[in-house]
């Protein structure tokens, strides 16, 4: 599902409430008021430092910034992020980045090919990319603007070196405090991160501040509840069984996986304005007759198949105390209920395009 919204336009002549500390703001027959500053603190001077010693430590910091962010942790044959390390559950080695591009195509075949749902000017000025992965939205997202300055934020620094000029990627944790100036996206991408963000309201709440007046946020989510559309699910499904699992597996560490239903809610609440919700179709698997449900049955359940390890290896030894073994027996009985072709499941996926 994915949702949009969009900022309502502030008050004042360009669309934003002038600050108290705004000099703008102030009565203009008042006098500027006189600076005061700070007390100096005692600091002590090392008069024989030079460039070199200074270039040297900086190298050696910088070296080391990198060394604690890139030195991945491995865990049951899986590579994880070093940088806030435990923070998200699924890998970042190879397999799971495959994964994600296929997702990324699969939203793609979803939206009939749009990078977006929004309404942005046809030559935006900031884009925001949350949790952006391998990068893929936001290359592509650098090529068709040109001219828009893309920045994509996420944990691990698995992004590629050959980018865009106008693409610039940061890691970081987007829900730390957010540092950009207010006013300052004309649209903030949010898709795939029931998995990594705990507090949506404050997330909404940064992104209301640091979006134009006017501007849009995009939200992106599977449902992760299949339906059996002709309510042919065996007694005891395994597909069932794997997703209460991973419910409650989440839910210890703060997730929300069906987090996607209420979208809606949270960018009313956040003061998001004319909230849109739409609702796509997602079949499990190659079931569906019609051509463009069928393409995107078979991606989604293809990319599943890639990523059934990883999405359960971490949640169900870390959160169930799992062994590594008993997590891949269960696999066993898992994929063999998904390749059953008279299970036929549906899901949803949402997309809420919205501006404050």
């Amino acid at each position: 599902m994915e949702e949009t919204a969009h900022v309502q336009p502030r008050e004042g002549d360009d669309g934003h409430q002038p600050k108290d500390d705004d000099p703008s703001a102030r009565d203009p027959r008042s006098p500027t008021p006189a600076y005061s500053p700070p007390a100096l603190a005692q600091i002590a001077v090392d008069d024989d430092w030079d460039f070199s010693d200074y270039n040297s430590d900086a190298t050696s910091f910088l070296s080391h910034l990198s060394s604690s962010v890139t030195a991945f942790q491995w865990e049951n044959g899986r590579r994880y992020h070093a940088y806030q390390e435990g923070r998200y559950p699924l890998p970042n080695d190879e397999t799971e980045l495959d994964r994600e591009d296929m997702k990324h195509h699969e939203m793609m075949l979803i939206t009939d090919f749009r990078l977006h749902l929004s309404p942005i000017p046809e030559k935006p000025d900031k884009v925001l990319d949350l949790g952006t992965g391998t990068g893929i939205w936001a290359i592509q997202m650098a090529e068709k603007y040109p001219s828009t300055e893309v920045i994509g934020i996420d944990l691990s620094p698995v992004q590629p070196e050959w980018v865009p000029p106008n693409l610039v990627f940061e890691i970081d944790d987007l829900e730390a405090q957010w540092l950009y100036t207010p006013g300052t996206f004309d649209l903030i991408h949010c898709r795939f991160m029931f998995l990594v963000i705990r507090d949506y309201p404050t997330m909404l709440s940064q992104a209301f501040r640091t979006l134009k007046s006017g501007g849009h946020i995009e939200l992106g989510e599977l449902d992760f509840h299949p339906v059996s559309y002709d309510h042919q699910f065996p007694p005891n499904s395994q597909v069932h069984f794997w997703i209460e699992l991973l419910h409650a597996a989440a839910a210890k560490m703060g997730f929300d996986m069906f987090i996607a239903r209420r979208f809606k809610t949270l960018l009313l609440e956040a003061g998001f304005v004319d909230v849109t919700e739409e609702i796509f179709e997602v079949p499990w698997g190659g079931w569906p007759k019609d051509h463009r449900l069928k393409t995107i049955g078979v991606w989604h359940i293809e990319q599943l198949f890639m990523g059934l390890q990883g999405i359960a290896m971490a949640l169900f030894t870390r959160m169930h105390g799992w062994t590594s073994d008993e997590v891949e027996v269960f696999l066993v009985g898992l994929r063999k209920e998904l390749r059953d072709k008279s299970i036929h499941m549906l899901d949803h996926v949402y997309v809420i395009p919205r501006r404050p």
